[in-house]
């Protein structure tokens, strides 16, 4: 993908973003209300969703990214989350790298447990037969546990709940348990998002090895923001491993 701002005008930024067929779009971004809906024209595919194959779609939805993207570093207006800038979640994983073991070691134990014993915490979060959504027995299927960061990329604060979603075969659903708690306005919130541990080997050693899975999964979320967009993530994080849940793009390919 190619982008650049073509303009800004009364709140209205303009991208440009050549597909990787080749062909130009044009996003219309509204920085002064974040509820309106992107105007994406084009010429080149359908402008019914339902019309288009599923590869066009998939472009349309990564052109959208991708402009907001172009938007976000190069203009003053913050368009993205913190967990959608690959800006802010490196300073996260140098966050995470310069925090002693010990201190790391107390603030995420109880995501740890959560990913090697998530039947304990289900328990604990309520999610049992019985008190969900539907028929059967829940899974819990990805687990996310957000940390604060200032302006130094020093870690301020570990939030103390986490956030969990679940399911099982007898529904297309998932849902979710816990509670979304937020960092101040002062600090950056990033999270982790990882799936429970299928196993653990016998020299994975707490916390050292656990804040490596952490930070990888940083470095593949970065990853995943460039497949978001259609583009290859640069070389230092192409790596293996699980980053975001779901994005324009198809894990499986990976």
């Amino acid at each position: 993908m190619k982008a650049k701002i073509i303009g800004t005008e009364d709140g209205i930024i303009g991208v440009q973003v050549i597909d990787p067929r080749g062909n130009t779009h044009l996003v219309e971004i509204d920085v002064e209300n974040e509820d309106t809906e992107d105007l994406h024209a084009q010429e080149s595919y359908p402008n019914d969703p339902t019309e288009r194959t599923a590869e066009q779609n998939q472009i349309m939805y990564q052109v959208r990214a991708r402009a907001r993207y172009e938007a976000h570093i190069a203009t003053e207006h913050d368009i993205l989350l913190p967990d959608w800038d690959p800006r802010q979640l490196r300073c996260g994983t140098e966050s995470l790298e310069n925090m002693s073991l010990k201190v790391f070691g107390d603030n995420f134990r109880d995501y740890y447990h959560a990913l090697i014993n998530p039947e304990k915490a289900r328990e604990e979060y309520g999610i049992t037969e019985g008190s969900i959504e539907f028929p059967g027995e829940p899974q819990i299927v990805l687990i996310m546990k957000g940390f604060c960061i200032d302006d130094q990329n020093e870690v301020v604060n570990v939030l103390p709940d986490m956030y969990i979603y679940y399911t099982n075969d007898q529904t297309e659903q998932t849902y979710t348990a816990g509670t979304s708690a937020s960092c101040s306005d002062e600090t950056t919130q990033l999270t982790v998002m990882l799936p429970p541990f299928v196993s653990i080997s016998d020299d994975f050693n707490y916390p050292e090895d656990f804040r490596a899975s952490v930070i990888n999964n940083l470095v593949c979320q970065i990853r995943d923001i460039y497949r978001n967009m259609g583009e290859e993530p640069p070389a230092n994080v192409d790596i293996e491993g699980f980053g975001k849940p779901a994005g324009n793009f198809d894990p499986d390919e990976f």
